[in-house]
């Protein structure tokens, strides 16, 4: 055995024992990372399940759930072959705070032929005082206090239009839909919930519902994005394929589910197609 050829073995196993073979040879399976601070963390390993369900059977391929922005954004910052998917409220975030960070839109979520959707304030008391009101809601403290202020200002009632929800008290729940039985069965004074989840309550609780009222709404808000770094590499672009095409798999429609959607909406046909000008994708 020549000198070169035993050299080569020992350096492919020591790769290999590292768990740095798959690595030199550019097979890492590709990520897509996922924080969403309109819903409860809490889902998360259910939302992995289910993905990952659903990415085997495509290729090398993995969903990673990621608890809190700070973390998140330093991964759209370090990661450039992979794909995050966000809610369109953090994204404009990034964008407007970082116009530096370089990644772009490839889907937008698709609920009931609708790419938006508006988030209003329901409470059993129609004179609720909303400055020591507790609230239930499925997003997180800044996401939901933002939203809050955007009813505020919408609202033509003084009482809301004044409020600065400096002493909100929080119970967080899983989904909207929790937000509402939380108020039903008095566990908090408000939720933070969506006219979706008002109606689907009516088929299962409807002496509840009849008990709610709406004390303000949200402009309309963008659906939950699919954005990436690179749409020239190959496996980038496959996956981001594939994740279109969800609605039209068993497993795919569970995950979408689990988002709240019923399929994506592709944003810019140039993605899918990579045209490339001087060695960089055309946006």
């Amino acid at each position: 055995m020549s000198a070169i050829k035993a050299w080569l073995i020992r350096t492919l196993f020591i790769l290999s024992t590292l768990g740095g073979l798959d690595h030199a040879y550019g097979n890492e399976p590709l990520t897509i990372y996922f924080y969403n601070p309109e819903i409860n963390i809490t889902r998360n390993t259910l939302l992995k399940n289910t993905f990952d369900l659903y990415l085997k059977a495509l290729g090398d391929y993995q969903f990673q759930p990621v608890d809190n922005n700070k973390t998140f954004e330093t991964l759209i910052k370090n990661e450039a072959n992979a794909i995050f998917m966000m809610s369109n409220w953090h994204y404009l975030q990034i964008k407007n705070t970082q116009p530096n960070t370089s990644f772009s839109l490839a889907l937008r979520g698709i609920k009931g032929g609708s790419d938006s959707f508006h988030k209003i304030l329901v409470s059993k008391d129609p004179q609720l005082d909303l400055s020591t009101m507790s609230l239930a809601t499925s997003g997180n403290k800044e996401y939901s206090l933002a939203i809050l202020n955007n009813i505020a200002y919408r609202a033509s009632a003084k009482k809301l239009s004044q409020n600065p929800f400096s002493n909100l008290n929080m119970l967080s729940v899983p989904k909207d839909i929790d937000a509402l039985m939380a108020v039903g069965f008095d566990l908090a004074d408000a939720a933070l919930t969506t006219k979706s989840s008002l109606v689907k309550l009516s088929t299962i609780y409807k002496n509840q519902h009849q008990a709610l009222h709406i004390l303000g709404e949200s402009q309309a808000l963008r659906r939950i994005v699919v954005t990436f770094k690179q749409s020239t590499n190959m496996k980038v672009r496959a996956l981001l394929s594939e994740l279109r095409q969800m609605e039209n798999n068993k497993q795919g429609r569970r995950g979408l589910n689990m988002l709240g959607l019923d399929s994506w909406q592709l944003v810019n046909e140039s993605i899918m197609q990579a045209k490339v000008q001087k060695g960089r994708p055309v946006q």
